[in-house]
């Protein structure tokens, strides 16, 4: 008898099984079936299609903005160490990014414009704590972005993700963070860079006096962009207009090196890849070396605000609401349709 009653039991303790079973395949087709019927709604990050949109939009001056679908950002920053790009060990390091910039490519208007975003600026930096988990945000200096980290893909997108948060919620679709040893290898690359000094700055080299033409090479190059202190006001501010200047001679020589030369941004990439953190692969350099050659000289833009001192000596650089507003709109966004 007992062994008739753990037959029964076996028997239908097995029809239970096919049977919820069935249950699941009959609801996962079902929802499949839906999915396929819908696929215009198809989620980002719990959002459907319309309303990832709404999270995207910003309001100024009662007027509704979306991001411009054709524009294709590039974030290029510069970290302030020298030596390889290697994990720190933990998930933070003693670097920070040095040097922002965003390239924004409009494939409508056939444009290019370069926005250089100052190291000091107050924001809120994403925190990342154990394990690399988001830990919220700090309002600090946008620099500290990139100490968040092992020095490596995760810090370079967390100074992403700061830089995104700063200009209204954009995306950023790709990103070339390097070491300072970068800089004297790309500047030769193009042929070096000849800039009109401005500021005396004999002090770092004996050539740089005030009103003379240089054509800057090796490390002349890492020096007049890098140099803070002892150099004009030793702010952040007299350094980031040299080092718009240098961009507008360093991009058009760019242009001018690729134009013919389809292999040459893949060959400068190689040349610096022990320096190098990025998401771009080969058919992403390959696009945007189409860019540079195809596309006007760009045009390069900074944040106009404030300069305080801030606790322990810090300098803090505190970005004009209405004008950063201005800027990205110009650059990143367009009008929504329907107001």
């Amino acid at each position: 008898m007992r062994i008739r009653h753990s037959i029964s039991s076996n028997i239908i303790f097995r029809i239970i099984i096919i049977l919820v079973l069935s249950a699941v395949i009959l609801v996962t087709a079902y929802l499949g079936i839906s999915y396929l019927g819908h696929e215009e709604e198809i989620a980002y990050a719990g959002q459907t299609l319309t309303d990832y949109d709404e999270l995207k939009a910003i309001t100024i001056d009662g007027v509704k903005y979306l991001p411009d679908p054709d524009v294709y950002t590039v974030l290029l920053g510069g970290v302030d160490k020298f030596g390889d790009a290697v994990e720190s060990g933990s998930y933070k390091n003693d670097e920070q990014i040095d040097f922002i910039s965003l390239i924004a490519y409009n494939t409508e208007e056939n444009t290019c414009k370069i926005l250089v975003v100052n190291r000091d600026t107050m924001t809120d930096v994403p925190v990342l704590g154990l394990g690399g988990r988001s830990a919220g945000t700090l309002y600090e200096q946008i620099a500290l972005s990139h100490t968040y980290g092992t020095g490596l893909k995760d810090s370079a997108e967390n100074t992403v993700n700061a830089v995104e948060s700063l200009l209204g919620g954009i995306t950023i679709d790709n990103y070339a963070i390097m070491k300072m040893d970068a800089i004297p290898i790309l500047n030769d690359m193009v042929g070096g860079v000849t800039v009109t000094l401005t500021d005396d700055m004999t002090v770092i080299d004996p050539t740089f006096t005030e009103d003379t033409t240089v054509t800057l090479m090796g490390d002349q190059a890492l020096k007049f962009v890098r140099q803070r202190w002892y150099v004009s006001d030793n702010s952040n501010l007299a350094r980031i207009g040299r080092q718009e200047l240098y961009i507008n001679g360093f991009y058009h020589n760019l242009k001018a090196s690729s134009t013919g030369n389809n292999s040459f941004l893949a060959n400068a990439f190689g040349a610096i890849d022990d320096y190098l953190v990025t998401n771009c692969d080969y058919v992403k350099i390959g696009e945007f070396q189409n860019y540079i050659q195809s596309y006007p000289e760009a045009q390069v833009y900074s944040l106009s605000g404030e300069t305080k001192q801030g606790s322990d000596d810090y300098i803090e650089f505190y970005p004009d609401k209405a004008s950063l507003n201005q800027l990205t709109v110009d650059l990143f966004y367009e009008v929504a349709e329907e107001q």
